[in-house]
């Protein structure tokens, strides 16, 4: 194995935190998240490699250096949450083992205009994380979810996590919406 494959704890060689990429090819190429559609890339008997946060699931909560990141599953083709997770996928199951095991997880960012933490296009290498908590709750449409709580990881020299401060249209338009309906 080598550390461009992504099955590496910690850094890959190379990549400095705050690196971006164009795409999640780009991503894959450099060895920090190689898994083209899945948001955990892991194996169920060591734990997670990492994660790439962007919007997957409603029920994530992105505060920079803790995050409440959902597990996989339970989703249909438009991504519309219609059934519960399962802590025993090969995904889920990879985080609840590094809640044990406390090896750190590389977090990527992807664009997404809800979150002021995530890059404004592309992708972000922001570091590493370790998963303090998992555990299964009750998400937002009622389905049971594996909920993990990571956070960040302080290292001497390493930038704060950029934050955006810019009005999209998109986040215009639901305030908007959200000012109409009270």
């Amino acid at each position: 194995m080598t550390s461009r494959d992504g099955r590496t704890f910690g850094h890959i060689s190379g990549v400095e935190v705050g690196a971006t990429f164009t795409s999640k090819a780009a991503l894959a190429e450099a060895g920090v998240h190689v898994l083209r559609q899945a948001g955990i890339h892991g194996d169920h008997e060591l734990g997670a490699f990492s994660i790439c946060l962007s919007k997957g699931y409603e029920d994530n909560v992105d505060r920079g250096n803790t995050i409440t990141y959902v597990g996989s599953g339970g989703q249909d083709d438009d991504g519309k949450q219609i059934s519960d997770q399962s802590p025993d996928t090969p995904a889920n199951k990879a985080l609840f083992i590094s809640s044990t095991t406390r090896r750190p997880v590389r977090v990527v960012r992807g664009a997404n205009d809800d979150n002021t933490y995530s890059p404004g296009h592309g992708y972000r290498y922001d570091g590493l994380y370790v998963v303090d908590e998992a555990k299964m709750v009750d998400g937002k449409k009622g389905f049971k979810m594996c909920t993990f709580t990571l956070k960040r990881i302080d290292e001497e020299g390493q930038k704060a996590i950029p934050i955006r401060r810019t009005l999209t249209a998109g986040k215009l338009a639901k305030m908007r919406k959200k000012a109409r309906t009270g």
